[in-house]
């Protein structure tokens, strides 16, 4: 029974894991941020705003559109303790992104944006010593955020306020081995979930301090309940003692965020940003799976502790314009600790703390603008606790990511 329950937990836990750590919370939905390390809670009023800073919707004028895609290609391995290496054999992810707003009067605007910030995949080859507990994953959550935005600048000059709905669907699927002493089964889980969240934002620029823009967002938690089918496979000798071939149910939450930024311009070719995002990761606390039980009939519950930290994550970048070139370049630099504790450190999360280097560029050309962001985690290293069975397998995690992100901004009509 303690093989079945690190077969299911691990396994299904995936899910949970994917989606609370910052390795597989994205936010390279707009080359233009990208470049600048995703500081842009103060000052976004592109389409992109519904998702840096719903806030800012209410401030562009006329229709405009934001359509692109990121590329991001991970790297991991894992040293046990006696010093052997395995190196993940995870693929280059595409994450897409589309925003469109429009003007519709002269204090609001609305707009949508379909975008995919919490998913990737984890893929280990077939000679790891952690295919008992993953072999492959892939979480993709689909965010469609309808949105509005007030202008609110006859009120107060300088204020606007927006909102939004988010409609997630979540696909997940998972596979892993099962030993049986020098016999190998496996076991294949898949299902989907509906959730449904909200964001609120404000952005302000003084009028009387021309230089510097503020801005503020909370996005709410989105709860997933997650329905599928498990395919147990084993050697005959030792199928029964997998649970049989049905529906398996679970429930994860994507954790709510509360975003604050500030922006100075020292020149008018010049600003300067920073953000601070603090995300509630603490929520996850434990899992809990439902599959067919082993003998007879009817469900059983295994759950598995997670304790995953609340963790703030900070970010600065700059952009300098050159106007009579049509140009603009970025930089910026972000700091993203992982929620998870070394207890519950493995294959499926292999997650460090976060240094991220950013740089980027853009090009106008009429209505429209391309834009180019580049994102390096900087290769870091973190080791398991010391803490037995927490977790089984001990080593240390080498694990760094590029991401590169490209961006066509244009406007319709006047």
């Amino acid at each position: 029974m303690n093989k079945l329950s690190i077969l299911v937990a691990a396994g299904l836990g995936t899910a949970g894991g994917v989606a609370h750590a910052n390795g597989f919370l994205l936010n390279e939905f707009d080359a233009k941020a990208v470049g600048r390390g995703n500081a842009s809670t103060a000052t976004d009023v592109d389409p992109s705003s519904i998702y840096y800073n719903v806030g800012g919707i209410a401030v562009g004028e006329g229709t405009q559109f934001q359509i692109g895609g990121s590329l991001v290609t991970p790297n991991a391995s894992f040293t046990d303790a006696s010093g052997v290496k395995t190196e993940s054999n995870t693929s280059t992810q595409v994450i897409p992104h589309i925003f469109i707003t429009s003007r519709i009067t002269s204090m609001i605007s609305v707009g949508v944006g379909f975008y995919t910030p919490f998913g990737l995949a984890v893929s280990w080859p077939d000679n790891s010593p952690q295919t008992d507990q993953i072999h492959k994953e892939a979480l993709h959550t689909f965010f469609i955020t309808p949105a509005f935005g007030v202008n609110l600048g006859s009120v107060v000059p300088g204020l606007s306020a927006g909102g939004g709905f988010d409609i997630v669907p979540a696909t997940v699927e998972l596979e892993q081995d099962v030993f049986f002493g020098t016999e190998r089964g496996n076991a294949k889980l898949g299902g989907t979930a509906l959730g449904i969240g909200g964001r609120i934002g404000v952005m302000y620029q003084p009028h009387s301090i021309r230089q510097l823009s503020l801005g503020a967002m909370w996005r709410s938690d989105v709860k997933e309940e997650f329905d599928g089918t498990g395919d147990f496979n084993a050697p005959a000798p030792f199928r029964s003692q997998l649970p049989p071939d049905g529906p398996v149910k679970t429930s994860v939450t994507l954790p709510q965020s509360i975003s604050g930024g500030v922006a100075v311009r020292p020149t008018e070719v010049l600003e300067i940003e920073a953000n601070v995002i603090w995300t509630n990761w603490s929520k996850f606390k434990s899992l809990n799976i439902d599959v067919p039980a082993t003998m007879g009939t009817g469900t059983m519950t295994i759950s598995q502790i997670r304790n995953y930290e609340d963790k703030t994550t900070f970010r600065i970048g700059a952009e300098y314009r050159l106007p009579r070139l049509n140009l603009a370049v970025r930089a910026g630099y972000i700091y993203d600790p992982t929620p998870v504790p070394a207890e519950h450190l493995g294959p499926d999360l292999p997650d460090v703390d976060r240094h991220d280097l950013t740089l980027g560029g853009s090009f106008g050309f009429g209505n429209y603008s391309i834009h180019l962001g580049l994102l390096w985690v900087l290769p870091g290293s973190r080791k398991t606790s010391d803490t037995p069975l927490m977790p089984v397998n001990k080593g240390t995690y080498d694990v760094s990511a590029f991401v590169g992100s490209l961006t066509l901004s244009g406007r319709i009509g006047k």
